[in-house]
């Protein structure tokens, strides 16, 4: 019983401790992506599709379908990629399950980032074990299919576009990250910006894009960034992810998320000028509704659905998808970005 009574009060006392780690650098790791378009690039985009069930697998045919119909050359995977938590060693039919049985048929690359489920720990979601993350890096390793060489990566097309992918997930984990040096304000926290930062300063593509599993801007459960689910904790709200993409506000053209399980386009907004923000989570359990007020291009709640990128130096647009009740892929809306 005593255990009982403190365990909750010694993750509070966790989350609040100064952060005491070490200064750390991390990697410039550079995904390599052979024999891609480099003038005119189609990517499609799923998120929270990892759940097993019959909607994963429609919305899996129907990504299936445009692309047979359309062309699709690279994908992109915005985490909760498995639940309810992510696989704890390679020794797992979910990869094959959940990653290679639905989307190899497609015969593209995709790039992945983690979420909170991918990084469960104690329970399915809380998003405090970053080794779940590791897991996933180390499959890249033996899929090609499968683009993870980090947790925080860069990958060049050419000079067409240039896509960066982060772990939102420490900077928003429902309890204190197991690795004291992932707790809020802590090094890894510090050396990710840094190295988003230097990464976008660099870049010499035509356009920039970010990937991570955490959204700046949603108008449904979870909300803005910094306020998520109303939570009062820095580590719980978000505080880092806010600040995270703060640095790619301007730089980069576009932010990718999912985490809400909804299809949601917004324009640059105030707090983040000149940038525009996607959510894409309607790929396996599309129950997020609305409700926020955040002005959006277009939003879309409660049905399944995905996204699809067409990028050429020229323009780039994105292309919403959602299910009919026959698993049908309709395209409901097509956004042109335009640069301030």
């Amino acid at each position: 019983m005593r255990a009982l009574i403190t365990w909750p009060l010694l993750l509070v006392l966790a989350a609040c401790a100064p952060a005491t780690s070490p200064t750390r650098t991390l990697p410039d790791t550079v995904a390599a992506l052979p024999g891609l378009p480099t003038d005119h690039l189609r990517v499609v985009v799923m998120g929270d599709q990892g759940t097993g069930t019959d909607t994963q697998w429609r919305v899996a045919a129907a990504m299936r379908e445009v692309c047979a119909r359309e062309g699709c050359d690279l994908g992109v995977a915005l985490g909760d990629n498995f639940y309810p938590a992510g696989p704890k060693s390679l020794n797992t039919t979910l990869f094959r399950d959940r990653f290679e049985v639905p989307y190899g048929p497609l015969k593209i690359p995709f790039l992945v980032v983690p979420g909170n489920h991918d990084e469960s720990w104690l329970a399915g979601g809380d998003g405090a074990d970053s080794r779940g993350a590791d897991v996933q890096v180390a499959y890249s390793r033996i899929n090609p299919q499968w683009v993870m060489p980090a947790r925080s990566y860069r990958a060049p097309v050419g000079q067409l576009v240039e896509f960066f992918a982060v772990d939102t997930t420490p900077m928003a984990a429902y309890l204190p990250p197991r690795r004291a040096d992932e707790r809020v304000g802590g090094a890894w926290e510090v050396a990710q910006r840094a190295w988003l930062s230097g990464a976008l300063s660099r870049s010499t593509a035509h356009w920039q894009l970010v990937l991570g599993h955490h959204p700046l801007f949603s108008n449904s459960t979870h909300g803005d960034a910094g306020q998520y689910d109303g939570l009062g904790l820095a580590f719980q709200r978000g505080d880092g992810v806010r600040t995270l993409y703060t640095v790619a506000c301007g730089r980069a053209d576009l932010l990718l998320a999912g985490h809400d399980h909804a299809l949601e386009v917004f324009g640059p907004q105030p707090e983040c000028p000149g940038t525009w923000s996607l959510v894409s989570g309607a790929a396996g359990n599309p129950a997020s509704p609305g409700g926020g007020k955040r002005a959006a291009a277009f939003e879309v709640y409660r049905q399944a659905g995905f996204m699809v990128l067409d990028i050429a130096a020229s323009a780039l647009r994105v292309e919403v998808y959602v299910l009919d009740a026959a698993g049908t892929p309709q395209r409901v809306h097509i956004q042109e970005l335009v640069r301030p």
